[in-house]
């Protein structure tokens, strides 16, 4: 099953009810269709939205629980108070190693938005890092949108879901 597309839409254009998923990220927006491994180009875990990051912190971006921390501390599962499940990815060049100086609580801990997950070390890398925010169980919420062309970590919405009538 392919995943549903999130599209641009601008803030004006948003009704109160849908759902702002806010970005655990700084940098770039980027639409999932240009991510190079195609697990997350053709959508297969669910919808989504890529960043290319300009800032070193990963943070919550909602109230809730950290369910697993995966691959080295280069993928996090979350799950929001209302039950949505995210993951988030970092995908590392693999010709470069990179220094973690911080990652997140353990499996299982209670997270608040803002809260830190993981901390990276940017300045030793020839390209950027590129961070995925997907949505594991929203394929049949409404439809996916993002409305930043730019965004800061902890304070702009980075993806919106409208919930279906």
């Amino acid at each position: 099953m392919k995943a549903q597309k999130v599209e641009y839409i601008a803030q004006n254009k948003i009704p109160r009810n849908a759902i702002n998923i806010t970005s655990p990220f700084s940098g770039k927006v980027l639409e999932l269709n240009e991510h190079p491994e195609p697990l997350f180009r053709f959508g297969t875990l669910g919808p989504g939205i890529i960043v290319q990051l300009t800032n070193h912190k990963i943070l919550a971006p909602f109230d809730g629980t950290l369910l697993q921390v995966k691959n080295a501390g280069t993928e996090f599962i979350l799950q929001a108070k209302n039950g949505l499940k995210v993951l988030i990815n970092l995908t590392i060049p693999t010709s470069q190693p990179i220094t973690h100086t911080h990652i997140a609580q353990l499996n299982g801990s209670k997270i608040i938005k803002g809260q830190r997950l993981a901390y990276f070390d940017l300045r030793e890398l020839d390209t950027p890092m590129l961070a995925s925010l997907i949505l594991l169980n929203g394929h049949n919420l409404g439809t996916f949108h993002y409305s930043h062309s730019l965004v800061q970590a902890g304070e702009d919405t980075l993806l919106t879901i409208i919930k279906k009538n």
